[in-house]
Formats: structure tokens, C-alpha cells, sequence
């Protein structure tokens, strides 16, 4: 049975169970919403989690691409939707669980989506990710976590910094920002680099090792986490991680406008009295 059988079967249980995604050729598109924040998920391609709205700006989308690579020992790192079809488990509208089977382990990502409410401009969405080694021997895994973000819709104009101990980061455009924070644990490696030049080196480069470059840089900006770890057999590395945004609105050009004029006026009729 090959991958777009799996994805159909999977599809037409999921369907059965009342759980809305679209889904196309090889991609199941899973979208999550709570709290006036969206989210879109396609688990069967390297696009990964490609959109993230907030209410207070309801056409932004402040997301690109964020996705998992996975490498054994010194190999080719690989997206994550690589190792098999997904079986997905969606219950609700703001939960998703992912799990890929592999013959030496399992991996799953679990996302729980949680929107501030009307007009607020903050959301967050929680993450899990647990790797259990079923080999029967050691594992040297290695684990990538890569995040593209273009805040406000642009991208273009973002900085971004990593804090010192690698378990945090933060990327911002004027007032408004992204922040993760990793629970558990620390990650071991991390880079902050400008647009598809870690995605690039880690689909090209075998044994690639993120850079440890903190930033803070500027421009069209991306961040990336690495975690190390020699699983041993029947054990599993399992990583929890938190994501806020917030979102300051910025006026739209035709009300920029019709405050210039009206300002505008106001001078005037000051200055004729």
C-alpha cells in the first residue's frame, strides 16, 4: 500500500468522525481555529504548519513555514513527512496529533491552538514532540525544528534574536512579535539566519549541524532549534515547546490618508485664524 493510499484511507476515517481538512494529491490539510486565530497543517508535505491568522488582523498571514527534519547519526537531514503518510487524530477544532512510523522509531507532533478572543491580537499554540526508539538498539537522532515567519504579512523588515541557552527565541516587526519557549528540553543547537539559508544547507549538507549564530539579525529572518540525543532502545526524547503571538494593528493606507487630511484641514483652518 503506497503513501496516497494511507492518506486516503486515513482521510475517509477521519471524514467519518465528523473532522473537517481538505485534502489534495499526497497532503492532508488540517486546519485548526480557536479564539479568533487560525491555523493550517499539511502533514504530508515539508510546508508543514504554512499559516497562522489572528483575529485583529484577519488577512495577515504571519507564517510561512514551520517544520521538523529528523537525521540518524551523520546522514541527510529529512522533513519529517518523509518517514511515512500521517496518521492524523484531530478531535477538536484547536487539537492536532501527527504520527509517522518508521522502522527503527516512532515520531509524533502534537499541536493544541489557543486564540486570545476578539480583537486582541494574541494567540498561542502549545507543541509536543516525542521520538520513541523501537530499534532495539541505541539511537543517535538527531531532531530540527525550522520557522519561517514574515510578521504582518511581509518578509521582509523582521529581527530576530535566540536567547543564550537555546531554549528560547524571539522575532519582531515594530511592536509586534513571536516568542517560543521550550519547556523541555533545551535545545542542543540553534541558528538564526536570514531566508532559506538553513533550510537549504540542511537539505543538502549530510551531518549538517545548525551554527549557533544567535543573532540578532535583520531582514527576511528564520530560526531553527537542534536537538541531539542518543535514544537508548524502548526510550524516547520527547520536546514541549510554547509559541505566543501578538499582533499590534497597523493602520491601513486609506486611513493613514484620510488622517493626513484631516490633519491637514485642521492646520489650515488654525493658521487662516
Amino acid at each position: 500500500m503506497d503513501n496516497k493510499q494511507v492518506s486516503s484511507i486515513t482521510a475517509s476515517i477521519l471524514l467519518c468522525a465528523g473532522v473537517s481538512f481538505t485534502q489534495t494529491a499526497n497532503a492532508i490539510l488540517v486546519p485548526l481555529s480557536h479564539g479568533g486565530s487560525s491555523v493550517t497543517v499539511d502533514v504530508d508535505s515539508a510546508a508543514g504548519m504554512n499559516s497562522w491568522f489572528v483575529d485583529n488582523a484577519p488577512t495577515q498571514n504571519h507564517l510561512n513555514s514551520q517544520w521538523f527534519f529528523y537525521r540518524i547519526g551523520n546522514g541527510l537531514a529529512m522533513p519529517i513527512n518523509t518517514i511515512s503518510a500521517a496518521a492524523v487524530n484531530n478531535p477538536d477544532l484547536q487539537t492536532l496529533e501527527a504520527a509517522y512510523t518508521h522502522a527503527q522509531f516512532t515520531l509524533t507532533v502534537s499541536y493544541v491552538l489557543t486564540g486570545g478572543g476578539t480583537l486582541s491580537g494574541n494567540a498561542d499554540i502549545g507543541e509536543a514532540i516525542s521520538v520513541l526508539n523501537t530499534s532495539g538498539a541505541p539511537l543517535d537522532f538527531h531532531l530540527f525544528q525550522y520557522s519561517d515567519f514574515n510578521l504582518l504579512g511581509t518578509p521582509g523588515g523582521d529581527s530576530v534574536v535566540v536567547g543564550n541557552s537555546f531554549d528560547s527565541v524571539i522575532q519582531w516587526d515594530g511592536a509586534t512579535g513571536i516568542s517560543e519557549t521550550v519547556a523541555q528540553p533545551p535545545a542542543s543547537r540553534a541558528e538564526a539566519a536570514l531566508a532559506f539559508t538553513t533550510l537549504n544547507n540542511l537539505n543538502t549538507i549530510p551531518g549538517y549541524d545548525l551554527s549557533n549564530n544567535i543573532g540578532p539579525i535583520s531582514g527576511d529572518v528564520t530560526w531553527s532549534f537542534q536537538w541531539d540525543n542518543l535514544i537508548e532502545s524502548g526510550q524516547s526524547l520527547d520536546v514541549f515547546k510554547d509559541k505566543q503571538m501578538s499582533i499590534a494593528l497597523v493602520p491601513e493606507p486609506t486611513a493613514i490618508s484620510i488622517l493626513a487630511v484631516a490633519l491637514g484641514a485642521v492646520s489650515f483652518l488654525r493658521r487662516r485664524r
